[in-house]
C-alpha cells in the first residue's frame, strides 16, 4: 500500500500527451503531492522559471525541445531537482545520456503499476533530504572545528589531533583533561565529526550548570509521578543521543548518586528513567571533560574510582594556548573572520606591534580569553586592522615580554633572546603581510630570498 507523503512536495510533469499528464496527475495528486502540469516544452520552462520544484518528471520524446535538452537546462539552474525520464522508446544509450546528464531514474512506457513512479520520487526526495542534512551538518562541524584542524601547526597540537583521529573511530569512551577555556568541547565535536556516529546528534551538557537534582533527571529522564512535578513521562537526553554522542563538561561536578547511575550506563549501555525499571539499551559515545585533576580527586574520595577507570579509557590532555603560540596566527586569523562577520564590521588583520602584545602574553584564560579580548579589540578598532592600541591595557602592563630563562632558571644568551625575537618579529611580519612574501619583504626592508632563509632557519612555516 502507498502511503501519502508525510510533506507537501512540488512536482512538474511534463508530456506532449494529455492523457499520460492527466494520469501522472491525479495519481500523484491524491497522495498529497503539488502537481503542475505542461504538455509543451517552452510552457514548462516558463512554469520552472516562476516555481521551485523538488520534482520533475519528463517525457525523454518530444517536438521542438526533447526530454533530454530540458533535463540539462533544468539541472543547470538547480542541481537539487530530482529528474525522473519517462519514454516508450527502450534505448540504453539514451538511458545512459539520461543519467550522465543529472537524472536520478528513468521509467519505461506504459507504466503498467504507477506505484513505480511513487517509490522513485520518494527515494529521491529521501536522498535529497539527506545530501541536505549531510551538507548543513557539515557547515556546523566545520563553524566549530575550523582553528582545530589540520592548520594546527604546533607539534603538540598535530600529536593532539593524531590521537583523536585515531580514537575517533572506535566507540570508546573519552576522557578530556586540560585548562578551563582550551577548548575541550572543540575536541569533542571533532571526534564526533571523524566517527561512526557523525549523522547521530551531538548534545554537550554542562554538568556543573545544573543542580545536582535535576542532573539525573535531565539525562535519564523520568516516569509521570516519579517526583513531585513529573506530570508526564520525559525522555533524557541520553535517549537523545542515541546513535550520536553526548559531551559531558564539568564532569567533576556531578554528585554521588549521578556517578553511580552513569557508571551503570557505561557498564551496560542502558539507562533506566528515574521512577522506572525497564532497561533502555542504547547506542552512543561518552566523551567526559574536566578541568580539574581528577586523579586528585580520586584520592581524596571526592570522585568515584570505578567511574575514574571507565572514564578514562583513552585520555586527551588539551594543552594551554601558552604552549602552542605557533597556532596563535591561525587562531587569530579564523577569530577576526568570523567576528566581522558577527559585528558587521571588515577587521582582517593584526598589526606587528598589537600581534607582539598578544604573542607575548601567558592567557590564562586560554583560547576562550583570547576570544574576549579579539571581541573587546574589535569594538575598539576604527580602521581594517587592529593596533596595539586597540588591546586592553591589562595585556601590555611593562611591554610585552621574552620568557629568557631555562629550566634551571638562569638567564638565557644572548643568541637564545635575539632568535626568541626573530621569531616573535617575523610571525608578527608574515601575520601582518596576510603571508605574503613580496609584501612582507618590502615591509621589512629585506630581499624575498633573505627572508626565505629566515623563516626557514627559525622553522616558520609559511
Amino acid at each position: 500500500m502507498v502511503t501519502k507523503p508525510k510533506k507537501i512536495a512540488k512536482i512538474l510533469i511534463v508530456d506532449d500527451e494529455p492523457d499520460i499528464t492527466h494520469l501522472f496527475e491525479n495519481f500523484l495528486d491524491d497522495l498529497g503531492y503539488q502537481i503542475s502540469t505542461a504538455t509543451v516544452p517552452e510552457d514548462a520552462i516558463e512554469l520552472f522559471e516562476k516555481e521551485d520544484f523538488d520534482v520533475a518528471v519528463l517525457d525523454i520524446n518530444m517536438l521542438r525541445i526533447s526530454g533530454l535538452k530540458l533535463l540539462e537546462q533544468f539541472k543547470q539552474t538547480n542541481p537539487e531537482l530530482i529528474v525522473i525520464m519517462v519514454s516508450a522508446i527502450q534505448d540504453t544509450d539514451i538511458v545512459v545520456k539520461c543519467i550522465q546528464h543529472g537524472a536520478y531514474d528513468y521509467l519505461a512506457k506504459p507504466i503498467i503499476d504507477l506505484n513505480q513512479l511513487q517509490i522513485r520520487i520518494t527515494r529521491g526526495l529521501s536522498e535529497k533530504r539527506i545530501r541536505s542534512e549531510n551538507i548543513a551538518l557539515r557547515k556546523e562541524l566545520k563553524r566549530h572545528t575550523d582553528y582545530l584542524d589540520i592548520e594546527a601547526h604546533s607539534p603538540i597540537m598535530q600529536r593532539i589531533l593524531e590521537k583523536i583521529s585515531t580514537v575517533a573511530d572506535y566507540n570508546t569512551t573519552v576522557l578530556l583533561t586540560g585548562e578551563s577555556g582550551t577548548g575541550k568541547e572543540v575536541a569533542a565535536r571533532l571526534i564526533h565529526s571523524q566517527s561512526r556516529n557523525v549523522k547521530g546528534s551531538f548534545i554537550p551538557i554542562n554538568c556543573g550548570s545544573i543542580p545536582g537534582t535535576l542532573l539525573e533527571s535531565t539525562l535519564f529522564g523520568h516516569e509521570k509521578g516519579s517526583f513531585t512535578g513529573a506530570n508526564e513521562r520525559k525522555n533524557g537526553v541520553f535517549e537523545e543521543s542515541h546513535n550520536g554522542t553526548i559531551f559531558l563538561d564539568e564532569i567533576t561536578e556531578t554528585t554521588p548518586e549521578f556517578q553511580i547511575g552513569l557508571l551503570r550506563v557505561l557498564e551496560t549501555s542502558a539507562i533506566r528513567r528515574v521512577g522506572g525499571t525497564a532497561e533502555i539499551k542504547l547506542n552512543l559515545r561518552v566523551v567526559a571533560a574536566t578541568n580539574q585533576n581528577i586523579a586528585e580527586l580520586v584520592k581524596q574520595g571526592r570522585f568515584r574510582e570505578d567511574l575514574y577507570f571507565r572514564l578514562n579509557v583513552f585520555n586527551i590532555e588539551i594543552p594551554p594556548l601558552r604552549d602552542r603560540k605557533e597556532d596563535l596566527p591561525t587562531i587569530i586569523e579564523y577569530h577576526l573572520k568570523r567576528l566581522s562577520e558577527a559585528m558587521g564590521k571588515n577587521v582582517a588583520s593584526i598589526d606587528p606591534r598589537a600581534f607582539q602584545i598578544l604573542n607575548g602574553y601567558d592567557w590564562p584564560g586560554n583560547i576562550r580569553e583570547l576570544v574576549n579580548v579579539l571581541e573587546n579589540a574589535m569594538i575598539m578598532c576604527k580602521g581594517d586592522s587592529i593596533g596595539a592600541g586597540d588591546i586592553p591595557s591589562h595585556l601590555n602592563q611593562g611591554g610585552a615580554t621574552l620568557n629568557l630563562t631555562n629550566t634551571d632558571d638562569q638567564i638565557e644568551t644572548y643568541g637564545y633572546a635575539k632568535e626568541e625575537f626573530e621569531k616573535l618579529y617575523f610571525q608578527a611580519l608574515l601575520q601582518h603581510a596576510d603571508q605574503n612574501i613580496s609584501k612582507a619583504s618590502q615591509a621589512a626592508g629585506i630581499s624575498r630570498q633573505h627572508l626565505h632563509l629566515k623563516l626557514k632557519k627559525l622553522g616558520i612555516q609559511n
